[in-house]
């Protein structure tokens, strides 16, 4: 199926991917806990790209959201303190007005964004890999899947794809759109992480392309280190749990 995606091709050769195999910090018991457990530590700078909120009159940035709480807005705030919520069987959606993220992509014209800033940003940007999580049920996906080699992730296989930095944005079965599991250059200049579930993208990459993005109006960035914890997402860790 070679135009299942447009601009990028299926590829077997998942030994380009054992690079980040061994850069990535295993899980722990509490599961995924620190940045450099999506995106390699080894890189001089990381960034957290907040995937956009919203209420049902239109976006709003999470800084405008802390700055109405009295809060201020770090790497490590999660949206569910943000705006006061914590799901449970009586509390599936944030409270009003807030509405809930994208959970484990970017929107595609964030994705947009990160693509073209980080295009800048590398020797390679006709060259780029990109792991897509096989278990998003679409029947393009299932399809391919048949036949393809897997990269095993840990607790995630993927397919990989290659083609340029600006195909970031192909991976879609309508109506859904799904930013790239993970995805560097050649040159690995740097790499980009979605994880299942979470509303924050991270980024591994150098000072002046963690810069630029933050810089890009159409993008909201905090600059993080690749030991602070991650935002989980609605979903509490195993040990987060025990501890309620």
């Amino acid at each position: 199926m070679p135009d299942a995606f447009p601009g990028v091709v299926l590829s077997a050769e998942v030994e380009a991917a054992d690079w980040l195999r061994r850069a990535l910090r295993p899980w722990t018991s509490r599961g995924i806990r620190h940045v450099a457990t999506l995106v390699p530590a080894e890189y001089p700078a990381h960034g957290r790209v907040l995937h956009r909120a919203s209420t049902r009159l239109g976006d709003v940035r999470w800084a405008d959201i802390a700055a109405r709480a009295g809060r201020h807005l770090t790497a490590e705030t999660s949206y569910g303190d943000l705006v006061g919520w914590h799901p449970d069987a009586e509390h599936q959606s944030p409270p009003r007005p807030w509405l809930e993220p994208e959970r484990g992509s970017l929107r595609p014209d964030e994705c947009a964004a990160v693509a073209e800033v980080l295009a800048r940003n590398t020797a390679t940007p006709d060259d780029c890999w990109f792991c897509i999580w096989e278990g998003y049920g679409w029947t393009v996906l299932n399809r391919l899947a048949a036949d393809a080699p897997r990269i095993a992730l840990e607790h995630r296989d993927c397919l990989l794809f290659r083609g340029p930095v600006s195909a970031a944005t192909a991976f879609r079965s309508e109506p859904w759109f799904q930013s790239p599991t993970l995805w560097w250059p050649e040159d690995r200049a740097w790499c980009v992480a979605s994880e299942l579930d979470i509303y924050s993208t991270y980024v591994a990459a150098t000072p002046a392309a963690v810069r630029a993005l933050i810089e890009h109006p159409a993008l909201e960035v905090v600059e993080c280190t690749a030991e602070q914890d991650i935002d989980h997402g609605p979903y509490p860790t195993t040990s987060d749990k025990q501890q309620q």
